[in-house]
């Protein structure tokens, strides 16, 4: 069987600075995460926001780029592959505030800076609320 369409396209601050570091064989690896907000209003007409937790990886060149550009609150687009857990379902792990939540991760091909790291500087950019981060 051929393989299937799998790509997916998220937009998001990051929650904390992209970790970049390499594995035992010298690849370049950079971790980060991504929460993404979705507005709606329910049946009763109020005003919901529904928040997307999402774990990313880049490597190689992208995962220097990703360093290099961004930092906690910068605004991405995401473009790559979901990577499920061993058991094909979302990763799950314990939140800050108690309580269990899961997580896929997305490996990047490509990631779109919207609003970076300052120029010239090291300081992040302002960051979204973190009231209820999962991280």
């Amino acid at each position: 069987m051929a393989n299937q369409i799998q790509h997916v396209q998220y937009e998001g601050h990051l929650v904390e600075d992209p970790d970049l570091h390499y594995t035992p064989s010298g690849k370049m690896v950079a971790n980060f995460r991504i929460g993404s907000n979705r507005e709606y209003k329910n049946a009763n007409g109020e005003k919901v926001t529904e928040v997307t937790w999402l774990k990313i990886v880049a490597w190689g060149n992208l995962a220097e780029i990703v360093h290099n550009l961004c930092a906690k609150g910068s605004h991405v687009i995401v473009e790559g592959i979901l990577r499920p857990g061993k058991s094909g379902n979302p990763e799950p792990y314990e939140l800050k505030a108690g309580g269990w939540g899961a997580s896929f991760e997305i490996t990047a091909d490509k990631v779109r800076v919207l609003k970076g790291k300052p120029m010239g500087s090291d300081e992040s950019v302002p960051q979204q609320e973190e009231d209820d981060l999962p991280f």
